[in-house]
């Protein structure tokens, strides 16, 4: 056991000990949970009193004799170095192989992979290595952009592949790349936003059958390569949570809730942590939030405007700032809605850019653009809203732009559509 899982079971133990609920953080029913760590037990001890201090001397009761110099007090106690020094991490990094453990110089331990399939038609699959030397490793090389082979290879676009649904904005192409992730099987049509659990960095949660009351939240599994980046989905789709009417905003707050933009009967659905099912639903009429909402999204810390909430209406492209207060049951209350401008393009998912993006000077914000078939970028204010003479275009050639996230564990852009073939496409470049 490691000393993070040690801990986190031994603070299980203490909780229960006092009584006290241990309370799951997100998603816990059904894509896993992450605890907080508990205290560490094994941090230093404070070194005991040191017997061997020097003892002052008695009262010398013979006046006429001044006292000789003590020798023991005037000699400092050296430290004590085996009760002042923490345990230092092993520094024994020479890979064993055989071990169970995958050390420093290796890539597998008694895990090695056997297959490299990716899912996805447009790459080839190659296995490097042997169990045997702990270096085993997948390769997935494109198969190149070649017309007319119904495949989409990573670092093309339609510019050099008729295959490819898209167009990377030639400002753009020298620092990001476009992959296609293909349909997933499973997931109703016609797809809405998405998100990746984050619980579970394995594990996307995407909108089927958006717009739709028969609609839902699903799950599909996400392929990573030896850096974290998505290179494939999993599928077939499970059934995940609610999500009637689901559309291009699926955001988590802060308390671990999921909130839902609910197109087109212009609602929030809200479920709280650990739930999955709409707990509540707020009708934003009540805060005179044009119809329908589409997108919504929470600025992330370190960006200014941070820890404020942003949607957006489609088609009319309004764009408000929204007031959310905690509740007394997990989910909120919406106080209020700002309109602070008007986005052209028939706005849909909306995500903040990673800060120090290559290309992006100041912070700006993503926005996938369902009627104009195009995902755009701008630079945004001191309170996080898009600056509107800033809009550049990222992607071009497509259709149905719909759902805006940001992978926690590469910095990818991730994006769906809705229509145009219903594929989920991920864009590398930006900053984790």
């Amino acid at each position: 056991m490691t000393s993070r899982a040690l801990g986190f079971a031994l603070g299980v133990l203490v909780l229960a000990a006092c009584g006290e609920e241990a309370v799951p953080f997100i998603d816990a029913a059904v894509d896993g949970s992450v605890a907080l760590d508990a205290p560490d037990t094994d941090a230093p001890t404070a070194d005991a009193p040191d017997t061997d201090a020097p003892t002052a001397d008695a009262a010398d009761t013979d006046a006429s004799t001044a006292d000789a110099p003590d020798t023991d007090a005037s000699a400092a106690d050296a430290p004590d170095t085996d009760a002042s020094t923490a345990d230092a991490p092993s520094i024994d990094a020479t890979p064993r192989c055989g071990d169970g453990n995958v050390d420093p110089g290796e890539t597998c331990d008694g895990n090695c992979p056997t297959s490299c399939a990716d899912a996805l038609a447009c790459t080839s699959d190659v296995l490097v290595g042997t169990p045997g030397n702990c270096d085993v490793a997948c390769l997935h090389a494109g198969t190149g952009c070649a017309a007319g082979d119904s495949c989409c290879s990573p670092g093309c676009d339609s510019t050099t592949d008729s295959d490819c649904p898209f167009t990377l904005s030639p400002v753009f192409d020298p620092n990001y790349d476009v992959r296609d992730l293909g349909t997933a099987s499973g997931l109703p049509t016609n797809y809405g936003g998405l998100i990746v659990s984050p619980t579970d960095p394995y594990t996307l949660l995407i909108g089927g059958a958006a717009n739709n009351v028969n609609g839902a939240i699903y799950r599909l599994g996400l392929q990573r390569d030896s850096a974290g980046h998505i290179v494939g989905i999993v599928g077939p789709a499970t059934l995940a949570r609610q999500g009637q009417y689901n559309d291009g905003g699926v955001v988590f707050a802060p308390n671990g809730a999921l909130i839902l933009a609910r197109y087109p009967v212009n609602e929030l659905g809200m479920q709280r942590a650990g739930s999955t099912i709409n707990d509540k639903i707020v009708a934003l009429s009540t805060v005179s939030v044009a119809s329908s909402v589409g997108g919504l999204a929470l600025v992330p810390a370190g960006h200014p405007g941070a820890g404020s909430w942003k949607l957006v209406s489609w088609s009319g492209g309004q764009w408000y700032e929204l007031t959310l207060v905690p509740d007394a049951t997990g989910t909120y209350d919406v106080t209020g809605a700002v309109m602070r401008l008007t986005l052209a393009g028939g706005p849909e998912g909306i995500v903040y850019v990673p800060l120090g993006s290559p290309l992006f000077a100041n912070p700006g914000v993503l926005v996938s653009e369902y009627s104009a078939g195009k995902v755009s970028t701008y630079e945004v204010d001191v309170a996080g809203d898009p600056v509107l003479a800033s809009r550049r275009e990222l992607i071009t050639n497509l259709t149905g732009a719909e759902g805006a996230a940001i992978d926690p564990v590469s910095g990818d852009f991730l994006f769906s559509t809705y229509g145009g073939g219903n594929r989920i496409l991920v864009v590398r470049g930006f900053n984790n």
